[in-house]
């Protein structure tokens, strides 16, 4: 059914406003069709279940998980939602599930999702669509709200939901305005000094909902469950008795009778007797609200799941997951909401944001409305490619300021700080924090976009508290940019439940140096078949993402995933990434090499190819990065202390990579700084986002300087580095000259005028959010929908830029006139907010980075010549430096945001002295 005749057919709302709705709600609000399992719902609705997914749609339990999760993501590209989304049910009661029950063997995520996968036989029953629509909801990082009276909220969902900061699962059952007043009522009572002890309710309706339940006994059952717990955390035996009938001349119009019997004084009878009549389906409404509201007010807060639970309890007849035992009077509960709004908000507004233990944790970042688009900078990624860094990942535990350096002695240590380790979480944490100018607001963490869109780190984490405790240091990263995607670690999760996550203990000694006591746990039988796996999650849920590197870390600790398998998923990894992207390998704990070699004397090309480790996967690696010892471990090169022989050394052993393959070799050698070659053109053919201007080069660059009083901690180091190097070989000029010494970025006014032409020359959603108060081109409703749609239908379109723009407007035709009316309603809003500077740069006949032909005024001058041209290798080599500098000082380690401009400006006269990479 239509929504407009279903609206019609229910005959609640007044005919005449029905009329007005009906065609609107018919022609430009589709439904999703419904996934249906006839057990789950009354036998007076199977004939009207039409508009459900057929069994060849739809299977099994994991095929309905799929379907429903790309409905969701669908819904939200469709509508625009860029923010929190909130998934309610409030279909018809379903009847209790015996596997949702406490120890029906979903009592935890792992339990829940693997019985997701399992068939009906192997499981011994059905699951009910409820708990699959929360499953989908609560993957895509949505909220979910269980409406009905069904026991949805199982141990399990509840786990997968508390994984994700800022989702929740909230239930069960909406208390509507007479379960509203009668929890009201008892309060009252309470206060009074009376004590109730039986309630007796009988109410009727004749509403779907209610022909549902006098069809289907055992959905009747869950109705009964939930009416008869209301009163359940009080401490009084309250004798709760309640009826339903079906009347179905009544319709929706619910008629309840209560009578409340209490002991006074004495234990004299205190009776008192209440009759309602409400539309039960309109009351329900504003509690919907109320729900997706309050969700998504609290997850831009980052507040805790518990803390969420307890304050939405209102919302609900039994209150369950974290909010199960709650006061269930009404005024405490509201009470309850107040206290949690205001104790989000004043944490909001604390720099730094203070967790309810004390801690640290970082700010969500705000974009300020059409901030995305609008910001020009002097360097970019191209086409806004993230990047995949995977391999070996663990709990660090670093002891600050540790004395001693080894013995039986008893050292000290000043505190103790648990970060993300290993290859993948230093990536992370490098990457993540990567911006193109200073925080516009330091409140509120107003920030323009991250330079690198995503990062979706890829590695081994078992269903431990470590492994819980890794996956929020990851999003933690992000927690700035919000550009840090770690759905796809949190799913491969399930598939080794046994799994224990690494952990190392890291004491960091006075002097700057560090020690490790290392558990690989997960990491030893991280297989090279699990990463593949990942990696195709990756790419089949990327429609909207591409990515232009792979970052691997560590092979040398990661036992499965050495030789022949590294460089499969090497290979993998080129197929994954637009023209074949970047691999970098990062290295790190490799052995003293058995190879004897005279000294003075070097192994050769051949028995690095043979290498157990690296040989095979050589030929695959773009960018290879290794410490001096490593280099010596290796290839057996000796360093004699003369700068000119160690630099004709460095040469030599660097050019035994190159012949292997690799195309860009680069060594860090701590306070010396680094060194770095690269391969022949020919090499570098085979690998297109490489910077081609880097072939055939070679540099030595001194180390960044600290000052000498400059507290360091050197934990990450050399990862620090390799991120500053590969972001260096992805950025691009824009032909832009702009002024780094600005706190804020320049910014450019949006197009004033339509464009309904196939404008080919426009190649980028950039084109279609600048202009200027006196532009020929003025910004429309159309314009504004053109930048919102554009990104998605260039990969749908393949790039094809004539397909693109007619696609946008043959959409735009079919949109209703609710929709075109809401963008006129944001573009007026987007126009009057608009107030150019009298100081901004002027320039004619100039483009959008990346954008060669459009003509736009009013934005700073762009020099052709060096449109697109990549940094030289030396910047490069100091950007990197620089960035590594960044990491291992204390006092800029832990910043959420870095400028890159600021750092690029440095990175052409770079002081020497650095400590240690």
């Amino acid at each position: 059914t239509q929504l407009g005749d279903a609206l019609f057919e229910g005959q609640i709302l007044d005919y005449d406003l029905v009329k007005q709705v009906r065609e609107d709600m018919n022609n430009n609000y589709p439904v999703f069709k419904g996934y249906y399992d006839a057990r789950f719902i009354g036998t007076s609705q199977h004939s009207t279940a039409t508009h459900v997914l057929s069994e060849e749609e739809v299977p099994n339990s994991t095929e309905a998980l799929k379907c429903i999760r790309a409905d969701i993501r669908y819904f939200k590209w469709k509508n625009g939602v860029v923010g929190h989304t909130t998934v309610i049910w409030s279909a018809s009661v379903e009847p209790n599930s015996d596997f949702c029950m406490k120890g029906g063997g979903l009592d935890t995520a792992q339990n829940l999702l693997r019985s997701i996968e399992m068939t009906e036989e192997e499981r011994g029953g059905p699951l009910p669509p409820s708990l699959i629509y929360a499953t989908a909801a609560i993957m895509e990082g949505c909220s979910f709200v269980n409406g009905g009276s069904q026991n949805t909220m199982c141990g399990g969902l509840v786990d997968l939901a508390r994984q994700q900061l800022g989702v929740y699962c909230l239930g069960t059952d909406f208390k509507a305005g007479q379960t509203k007043f009668k929890t009201a009522a008892v309060e009252y009572l309470r206060t009074m000094g009376l004590t109730p002890k039986v309630i007796a309710s009988s109410n009727h309706l004749g509403n779907n909902d209610m022909h549902n339940l006098a069809t289907g006994k055992k959905a009747s059952d869950a109705k009964l469950r939930v009416k008869h717990n209301i009163f359940s955390a009080w401490e009084e035996d309250i004798d709760h008795k309640v009826s339903i009938m079906y009347t179905p001349m009544i319709n929706d119009e619910k008629r309840d009778f209560v009578e409340y019997t209490s002991l006074g004084f004495l234990s004299q009878h205190h009776t008192m007797v209440t009759y309602t009549r409400a539309s039960d389906s309109v009351l329900c409404v504003p509690l919907m609200i109320d729900a997706a509201v309050w969700c998504d007010y609290f997850s831009r807060k980052s507040w805790h799941y518990e803390n969420v639970a307890k304050a939405l309890a209102y919302l609900f007849k039994v209150p369950e997951g974290a909010a199960t035992g709650v006061d269930p009077g009404f005024f405490r509960q509201m009470q309850e909401l107040d206290n949690q709004v205001l104790a989000a908000a004043e944490a909001a507004r604390k720099k730094g944001v203070q967790k309810v233990d004390g801690s640290q944790t970082k700010r969500s970042v705000k974009f300020k409305e059409n901030q995305v688009g609008e910001m020009l900078t002097e360097w970019a990624i191209p086409n806004n490619t993230g990047i995949v860094c995977a391999g070996l990942a663990c709990v660090d535990m670093q002891l600050l300021s540790a004395t001693g350096s080894g013995g039986e002695a008893i050292e000290s240590f000043a505190g103790e700080k648990s970060m993300g380790g290993g290859s993948v979480s230093m990536a992370c944490k490098n990457l993540a924090r990567l911006c193109h100018v200073d925080p516009l607001d330091d409140v509120y963490m107003q920030i323009t976009p991250p330079v690198i869109s995503t990062i979706v780190p890829l590695c081994k984490v078992g269903f431990d508290n470590s492994g819980t405790k890794l996956i929020d240091l990851l999003e933690e990263t992000g927690s700035s940019c919000r550009n840090v995607e770690t759905k796809f670690i949190k799913h491969a999760r399930n598939r080794d439940p046994e799994a224990r996550t690494g952990l190392a203990v890291l004491p960091i000694y006075q002097d700057g140096k560090r020690g490790c006591f290392f558990d690989a746990a997960s990491n030893a039988s991280f297989a090279a078949s699990e990463m593949v796996e990942m990696m195709e999650d990756v790419k089949n849920s990327s429609a909207d993402s591409t990515y232009g590197a792979f970052l691997f870390g560590y092979p040398h600790l990661l036992p499965k995933m050495q030789g022949e398998a590294l460089a499969h998923v090497f290979s993998k990894a080129r197929n994954m990434m637009q023209d074949g992207g970047i691999v970098v390998l990062d290295l790190n704990g490799v052995p003293e090499s058995g190879v004897q070699t005279p000294f003075g004397s070097m192994c050769s090309a051949s028995v690095l190819q043979s290498d157990p480790v690296l040989g095979p996967a050589l030929s695959h690696v773009d960018i290879l990065h290794m410490n001096e010892d490593e280099l010596v471990n290796l290839t057996g090169v000796q360093f004699e202390g003369d700068e000119t022989r160690d630099h004709i050394a460095l040469s030599g052993a660097a050019s035994l990579f190159l012949k292997c393959g690799v195309a860009v070799v680069a060594v860090t050698r701590g306070k010396h700084g680094c060194f770095i070659k690269c391969n022949n053109e020919e090499r570098f053919a085979t690998s297109k986002m490489l910077p081609s201007t880097w072939v055939g080069e070679e540099v030595a660059v001194g180390a960044a300087m600290l000052p000498p009083d400059t507290e360091i901690n050197s934990n990450g180091a050399g990862d620090s580095f390799t991120c500053g190097l590969l972001v260096a070989a992805l950025l691009r000029h824009t032909g832009l000259d702009m002024m780094v010494e600005s706190q804020s970025p320049q910014k450019i006014s949006p197009l004033k005028q339509p464009i309904f032409e196939f404008d080919t020359s426009i190649d980028s959603l950039d084109e279609l959010s600048v202009g200027s108060e006196s532009s020929t081109k003025k910004m429309t409703p159309y314009s504004l929908y053109m930048r919102e749609t554009y990104v998605v239908l260039k990969a749908k379109c393949a790039e094809d830029k004539k397909a693109i723009f007619a696609r946008c407007h043959e959409m735009w035709e079919e949109e209703s006139d609710e929709i075109k009316q809401m963008y006129e309603r944001r573009c007026k809003e987007e126009l009057e907010s608009l107030k150019p500077s009298p100081n901004t740069p002027t320039a004619k006949d100039v483009t959008m980075p990346f954008s060669p032909g459009k003509a736009v005024q009013n934005m700073p001058s762009r020099n052709l010549h060096i449109s697109n041209q990549p940094m030289n290798l030396e910047t490069a080599a100091q950007f990197a430096s620089l960035l590594a500098a960044k990491h291992i000082d204390m006092s800029t380690r832990d910043i959420p945001h870095l400028n890159i401009n600021r750092i690029r400006e440095q990175s052409t006269a770079s002081p020497h002295g650095l400590e240690e990479i």
